[in-house]
């Protein structure tokens, strides 16, 4: 590839600047601010793009850097080049509003699409990092990165084991790693989705366990009841037998009672008959027959009378009244007496009557009790049936949630995400070793081509330097080995040149052009001469942007040098 025309519209501090380039190594000149790391930037964005960064980074990132000072709405710039064979117009505009990007065939007028890759397969698949790697060189920014490590290894897959450039083992790794997290994501998500599901059996499993002992407590306090209402019970009904029993013994007088009830009742009513006759009028009129006679007896014998037979008849009638009286008074004593006992009799009866009624009344509130106690215990009965039923019904899921949550497993969508990232870890690590053993290849090569620049450059003082996979390097005189970092900056500028050298050798199918940004500021004379020399032999474009004019004139001299030997010749 051969850049022949820089056309910046609007671009930094340029706007509608043309920038011609030639073949060979060709010099940039300017002072400080002329625009030298502009144009370098410039050709960096026409050939991958430019992007407007995010948040603080945004204020400080290259399209800020390089936003036209005039008119920054209006962004955009066109690039002429020549690859294989064929002239193509490259035009972008890199503003958000008017952002397009075309490229267009010079020689037919075929217009290719940069968005479906036919710019990168025209610069060979090269990338960013590897173009900053390699054959751009911003100024103190020699050292090759971490990056081109990278694009070793991929260099190295590429060739070693496919033969062609298809593969980005950087780029598998970080696909690879990417695919891991989003399944470790997702395990993680099921694993939360699992263990809710565990957490919602152990707390359903503890709340039964919990309704299960409240029903326990119920059922022990219904058991104590329905004891409590059988003690009661059984209470009463000793007590009622015992008052049968009683009952039951005075049955038979009650009954003889009851059987001559009517004879009884003749019987009082003769009694009272009787009482009527001889008790109302014999004790009375015997009391006065007595209280008539007795003064009559008196009188007669203590008072004389006028007349014997008046007195006698007097005596005679007195100890007749005395004599009834008396005879009314003993007939009258006994019926007296039966009335008392008969009266005596009535009252007993009497008592036994309400007695018996107050026990009637008494076993109807028995029997009321005990029909209440019986309902009592048949309701708690009830109860402890329904309860036990109850209890059994959540003691069986129970049972069942502590079997589940025993039994509780990864899920098949845990199980395969578990076997995905098993598998993506796997890949990684077979990745990463075969990278690591093909970059061991890479780096005997990337060694012995880089050994091969690093000693034409020193005149031979150093015969080689070795690059591990992570590009820590050391310089070899001879005699021992020196790190890079203990070698002067000039020397170590020079072993990063011969690295990105033949790294850009092993890495690109299109010679890209070499850019050079004020690189070469700590090379003394000798030094620029030797890596001037060495660009010079190279079948590359080789731009050169410097401050100082002495790489002009040394490839001033070069060429003048040449020529007169080629006149002579």
């Amino acid at each position: 590839m051969r850049i022949r025309e820089l056309y910046l519209k609007n671009f930094g501090k340029f706007s509608e600047k043309h920038f011609y380039m030639k073949d060979g190594v060709q010099v940039v000149y300017g002072e400080n601010e002329f625009g030298k790391s502009t144009l370098h930037a410039f050709i960096r964005a026409m050939l991958f793009g430019m992007e407007r960064g995010r948040g603080r980074a945004a204020g400080k990132d290259a399209f800020s850097r390089f936003e036209p000072w005039e008119n920054p709405n209006y962004y955009a710039g066109v690039m002429r080049f020549e690859c294989g064979g064929r002239n193509f117009r490259l035009e972008r505009s890199f503003d958000r509003l008017s952002k397009h990007v075309s490229l267009v065939c010079e020689d037919d007028g075929e217009e290719l699409s940069v968005e479906h890759g036919d710019l990168e397969m025209l610069l060979g698949g090269i990338t960013p990092s590897e173009f900053d790697s390699t054959v751009s060189v911003g100024q103190l920014m020699a050292r090759p990165g971490e990056e081109l490590a990278e694009s070793l290894k991929n260099y190295a897959a590429n060739y070693y084991e496919t033969g062609g450039g298809g593969v980005d083992l950087s780029g598998a790794l970080d696909e690879l790693r990417e695919r891991r997290k989003k399944v470790e994501r997702g395990q993680k998500e099921e694993e939360r989705r699992q263990e809710e599901k565990r957490k919602t059996l152990v707390q359903e499993r503890a709340y039964l366990e919990r309704d299960l002992n409240k029903l326990r407590e119920e059922y022990e306090e219904k058991r104590s009841s329905v004891r409590r209402v059988a003690r009661e019970k059984e209470k009463r009904t000793g007590q009622e037998s015992l008052k049968q029993r009683k009952k039951g013994e005075r049955m038979p007088e009650q009954r003889m009672r009851e059987t001559s009830e009517h004879g009884r009742g003749y019987e009082r009513n003769q009694n009272i008959s009787g009482r009527g006759i001889f008790g109302g009028v014999r004790i009375p009129a015997g009391a006065i027959c007595l209280i008539l006679g007795a003064p009559g007896i008196l009188a007669g014998l203590v008072t004389p009378g006028e007349s014997f037979m008046g007195s006698v008849a007097v005596g005679l009638i007195s100890a007749l009244l005395l004599i009834v009286g008396a005879l009314l008074l003993v007939s009258g004593i006994p019926g007296i007496r039966r009335a008392k006992t008969e009266q005596w009799n009535d009252r007993v009866e009497e008592t036994e009557r309400r007695d018996d009624r107050e026990e009637e009344t008494e076993d109807d509130g028995e029997d009321s009790i005990l029909r209440e106690l019986e309902r009592q215990e048949e309701r708690l009965r009830w109860e402890m049936s329904r309860i036990r039923a109850e209890w059994q019904d959540k003691q069986v899921r129970a049972e069942n949630l502590r079997e589940q949550e025993e039994e509780f497993t990864r899920s098949n969508t845990e199980k395969n995400l578990l076997k995905r990232r098993r598998a993506l870890l796997l890949a990684e690590e077979m990745i990463r070793s075969a990278a690591e053993e093909l970059g061991q290849q890479t780096s005997q090569l990337l060694n012995r081509r880089a050994s091969e620049i690093f000693s034409e450059l020193t005149a031979g003082k150093y015969r080689g330097i070795e690059a591990d996979e992570r590009l820590e390097i050391t310089a070899w005189d001879g005699e021992r080995r020196i790190r890079a970092e203990r070698l002067s900056r000039g020397t170590l500028e020079q072993i990063y040149f011969s690295v990105r050298m033949a790294a850009a050798e092993l890495l690109q199918e299109e010679p890209m052009p070499l850019i050079f940004d004020d690189t070469f500021a700590f090379y003394d004379d000798k030094r620029l001469e030797s890596a001037l020399k060495w660009l010079s032999r190279q079948d590359r474009q080789v731009i050169i942007f410097t401050c100082q004019r002495r790489e002009g004139e040394m490839l001033h001299e070069d060429r003048t040098a040449k020529k007169g030997i080629d006149d002579h010749q």
